[in-house]
């Protein structure tokens, strides 16, 4: 409560030192009447030397009440009386030499009460009515007792000391108005204040990036989500979009340019390119209607999260198809699996019978793969990522990989930058999917006389994301089949399952990363694991070759 009394008079202070120099101009006023009208009929009966004794005294306790007002150096209620009563007093001097309440100088203390009630609302207003009017009377009755003047005017200081009880009552009604209207005003403020908050906190946790910029292209408010679809430029208060980006300001400018030239041209929809990274989609809108507070929203879309959708849709439709399969195929293929094996089991039938009882036996494996690889598609099982040491990962999977595939200890070269690289994502997710590729360039990518495969990590990147390369030196991809390689079911071998790639870029996927094919222009084929950018950790250590 204490807390509110002291805002409010702090709020009051300005008001206070606004009267000390409405003060000062009626004090310079009186003054300067006395130093340049001498002798006149209205200024005939006045003392002079009386007259700038007072009006100069005056003049000096403004200023003092000005000094005093603007350092705060007495309590606030304290200054306003004094200041009043000092005002009431110098007036009633000052009419009195000027001819009494005849004047017409004694309006001046309507002003005085106006000031004092609004500075002090409520009983104190009725206060300093009443002390004013009693001090118009009592200087009247003063004058008529010492013959002062030649004509009392008792009803004159009866109307004046009415009117400064209407001023009163008028100014407790329009201090009582302000105050409610500040409370209001105060309300609406917190209640503004508390929407922008929220408005902030929920732009902010919108997966879309959203900019708002004015004309001149400053950037007034961004959410997290752009900064980041921005590669995390320095964005402060003051930034320029040119500043951030300059692929966005040529849009933004192109659209500015556009629709200023067609009134109906309100929205932009296009695409900004980014280096080893999807599109961004960008729709700019224009906001306000008045030219001093016009600008423009820039919605930013990350189309992965489109894909991302669209993929998580083709997944629920499959997973819905697993089930069907599961029922349908795989209990009949048990059982004509079954039937194979025992009519190779079988000695009564002939060479060329047993040959066909194996093709049934093979294809029936190769038939349970495709639902095993469908199934485990279908649970997508979330990840759970880990930090992994690349160098000591590596080295374990060479290892077992050479000891599974018998194969000679130089089959595989292996460097790393830094050479102690560390990243975050699921092991198991990991292995799966290098096996996956190993094992196809293997059996795919690799010349049979001379294999030979390459593994290059890097997490030193600033432009793009970091990566585990898989490189084989077989002859390559077609180019008219690389379009098609992480497609479900697409296969140029009449053996395999064509959803290996496929299963490998989605478990990439689930953990915040990708698998993409790079050509290779002197032969081979490379495939490149890329690692969530945003948590990859790396030290700056110098890369490690091994072989």
């Amino acid at each position: 409560m204490s807390n509110s009394k002291e805002d409010k008079t702090t709020q009051q202070w300005p008001a206070l030192r606004l009267f000390s120099v409405y003060r000062i101009i009626v004090a310079i006023i009186f003054f300067s009447l006395s130093l340049f009208i001498h002798s006149s009929r209205f200024l005939s009966s006045l003392d002079p030397h009386l007259l700038r004794w007072v009006s100069g005294s005056y003049f000096l306790i403004a200023i003092i009440a000005l000094i005093f007002a603007y350092f705060r150096w007495l309590p606030y209620k304290s200054q306003v009386y004094i200041s009043i009563i000092v005002d009431i007093i110098a007036i009633i001097a000052l009419m009195n030499l000027y001819g009494g309440v005849t004047s017409g100088f004694g309006t001046l203390i309507i002003a005085v009460v106006a000031g004092g009630s609004l500075l002090l609302p409520g009983k104190s207003a009725l206060l300093f009515a009443a002390l004013a009017t009693l001090a118009i009377l009592g200087h009247e009755i003063y004058a008529n007792l010492h013959g002062l003047f030649d004509k009392t005017a008792y009803t004159q200081a009866g109307l004046l000391g009415a009117a400064l009880f209407a001023t009163a009552l008028l100014a407790i009604t329009l201090a009582h108005r302000a105050s409610e209207s500040a409370k209001l005003a105060a309300q609406r403020g917190i209640d503004l204040a508390n929407l922008a908050k929220l408005n902030e906190h929920l732009i902010n946790r919108m997966d879309a990036g959203i900019m708002v910029i004015d004309d001149d292209g400053t950037i007034r408010m961004h959410n997290h989500a752009a900064w980041k679809l921005l590669d995390q430029p320095d964005i402060n208060e003051h930034s320029k979009l040119l500043d951030v980006s300059v692929p966005l300001f040529d849009l933004y400018k192109s659209w500015n340019k556009a629709s200023t030239e067609n009134t109906k041209f309100r929205n932009y929809l296009g695409k900004l390119k980014r280096t080893n990274k999807a599109d961004l989609q960008i729709r700019i809108v224009p906001v306000g209607l008045r030219k001093h507070d016009r600008g423009s929203v820039i919605y930013l879309n990350d189309n992965t999260e489109v894909d991302k959708q669209v993929q998580e849709t083709k997944l629920a439709s499959l997973g819905r198809l697993t089930a069907s399969i599961a029922h349908e195929i795989r209990n009949p293929l048990g059982a004509i699996s079954h039937a194979a094996q025992l009519l190779d089991e079988s000695s009564e039938l002939h060479k060329a019978d047993k040959r066909l009882a194996t093709i049934i036996q093979d294809q029936s494996i190769r038939l349970n793969t495709i639902i095993n690889n469908v199934l485990r598609l279908s649970r997508r099982e979330k990840p759970k990522p880990e930090k992994i040491n690349l160098g000591l990962w590596l080295r374990k999977f060479i290892e077992e990989f050479t000891r599974t595939n018998e194969l000679q200890k130089d089959w595989v070269s292996l460097k790393i930058t830094p050479s102690d690289a560390i990243t975050m994502m699921d092991p198991n997710n990991l292995h799966q999917v290098l096996w996956n590729l190993c094992k196809n360039a293997k059996k795919y990518g690799t010349s049979k006389e001379n294999f030979r495969l390459q593994l290059i990590a890097d997490t030193n990147q600033t432009n793009s994301a970091p990566y585990l390369d898989v490189i084989d030196n077989g002859p390559g991809i077609d180019i008219e089949h690389q379009k098609q390689l992480f497609e479900p079911f697409f296969t140029t071998s009449d053996t395999g399952t064509g959803l290996g790639l496929y299963l490998s870029r989605e478990l990439c996927k689930n953990n915040g990363g990708d698998l993409r094919y790079i050509s290779m222009p002197e032969g081979g084929s490379c495939f490149r694991i890329e690692f969530p950018a945003d948590v990859s950790l790396a030290s700056n250590k110098a890369g490690e070759s091994i072989s």
